[in-house]
């Protein structure tokens, strides 16, 4: 049998064996979660160059396409003040051609009213005629009756 002490040596050697061996694993586990950390660092960096790089060509993008957009607008704007200035140009015409037709109207009626006055006027004149005929008409039975009477 082997003596307790050379028993508890082998063990207590290979006891510390062990240890070394974790002492071992402990710097490997150590130095490769410090090139995993290093590692994650530069792609996170990396990551965020990249999203920077793209957010500023994505932001330029939209700026010019905003800018295409202000200006398609503009143009379109452009157009429909053209159209409603043609628009308005076309009523505008269009009510002083109304106007002329009033006005046309108007001396229409004038013309009627100095028809009517005319023809007032001359019924007028009529009456006065046909008043003094009968009138002299009248006389002149009156004068004749008198004269029979008085033969």
């Amino acid at each position: 049998m082997t003596s307790p002490d050379s028993s508890t040596a082998e063990r207590l050697a290979s006891l510390e064996a062990r240890m070394n061996r974790m002492d071992d694993l402990y710097e490997l586990i150590e130095r490769q979660f410090t090139e995993f950390r290093v590692g994650m660092t530069q792609q996170v960096t990396q990551l965020r160059e990249e999203m920077t790089r793209q957010s500023t060509e994505l932001r330029a993008d939209m700026n010019r396409q905003s800018a295409a957009l202000r200006a398609d607008m503009n143009r379109q704007f452009d157009v429909m003040n053209g159209q409603l200035g043609e628009l308005r140009s076309d009523m505008n015409q269009r009510f002083e051609h109304v106007d002329r037709r009033f006005e046309q109207v108007d001396r229409r009626f004038e013309q009627f009213e100095y028809r009517f006055q005319a023809l007032d006027a001359k019924g007028d004149r009529h009456f006065t005629w046909i008043v003094g005929i009968q009138v002299a008409l009248m006389l002149a039975v009156i004068g004749a009756m008198m004269g029979a009477y008085y033969r």
